[in-house]
């Protein structure tokens, strides 16, 4: 059974809406672009041993510099490295682990790079005196900064950055294009209430999403459906669910059976015990089959 479709739709404002799909990666895109992103926490440290990278340092993290993320300066890649590293992406991508987090357009200098990550990665939060980490180079957090975050934020986000492009986990990749031209070294409006709340669900939507892909591996996912999932999860949440894997079954429901499958009542009274009484949701579901939730689905449709 594929997903259902939904209601949810992207501001017509929406950085997302600028995004381009690409292709699988290019070995020419190694000339196109200035700078890569590496996570090294996903990398062996072997396979990036002699790559030109510099950490991404900012002024409140205590981290060992060879953890945090690094920037790769292309211009400065060998012949020969730049074939070892074409072999590196492609062999990470068979594994489904990305070797180059993000590629990036921009004139600046690496210094002028670095300086604008060491005021972008960490980011002040109402009501917190901390600075918060936002992982930007992250491409599963990126791909959701596209729709979360308002086009001024993601221009002062991006910064000197004229384009930047991230691969997902079949290969393709996308790009967001800068929009307009600001100035580059302005830093970016401290985030909405609401945009921390997204960002904070973040690991949880990325892993429904997973759920989800692996139960119909056909679908593509598009933006309006992250907004839409991301919707069931906060609506999960705000009913009285308060663990992760009950707001994910939650979710998954919707978004595979019914848009409006919590208001059969068999499920209605499950949710209802589950948020009133001890006990998970996912327990109280625990009698469930795909079957008897197409079922119920099949009578929601004949009631509208």
């Amino acid at each position: 059974m594929g997903i259902q479709r939904h209601r949810a739709r992207l501001d017509q404002q929406s950085p997302a809406r600028r995004v381009e799909n690409l292709e699988a990666f290019e070995p020419c895109w190694l000339e196109t672009y200035q700078y890569a992103l590496l996570n090294p926490l996903n990398i062996v440290p072997a396979d990036r041993s002699g790559l030109p990278c510099q950490p991404l340092k900012t002024p409140g993290i205590k981290v060992r510099e060879h953890l945090l993320p690094q920037l790769l300066c292309l211009n400065a890649l060998s012949g020969d490295q730049r074939k070892t590293l074409t072999t590196m992406v492609a062999e990470y991508c068979r594994r489904g682990t990305p070797f180059l987090s993000a590629l990036l357009q921009s004139e600046a200098t690496p210094a002028e790079i670095i300086g604008h990550f060491r005021f972008t990665l960490e980011q002040p939060r109402s009501g917190s005196k901390l600075r918060w980490w936002l992982r930007c180079y992250d491409p599963r957090v990126f791909r959701h900064l596209c729709w979360v975050l308002d086009e001024l934020r993601m221009d002062r986000l991006l910064g000197p950055i004229t384009a930047w492009a991230w691969p997902d986990l079949s290969g393709w990749w996308h790009r967001l294009p800068r929009g307009r031209a600001l100035d580059p070294w302005q830093r970016m409006p401290t985030l909405s209430k609401h945009q921390w709340a997204v960002i904070d669900r973040v690991a949880l939507l990325n892993a429904t999403l997973d759920r989800l892909a692996m139960l119909a591996p056909e679908v593509r996912f598009s933006f309006e459906d992250y907004v839409w999932v991301d919707g069931l999860l906060a609506e999960a949440r705000e009913l009285g669910l308060t663990d992760a894997e009950d707001c994910r079954l939650y979710a998954e429901q919707a978004a595979r059976f019914h848009p409006d499958i919590h208001d059969h009542p068999s499920l209605h009274q499950r949710l209802s015990e589950a948020i009133e009484q001890p006990g998970s949701y996912t327990q109280y579901c625990d009698d469930l089959s795909s079957q008897l939730l197409q079922a119920m689905a099949r009578e929601l449709e004949k009631s509208t």
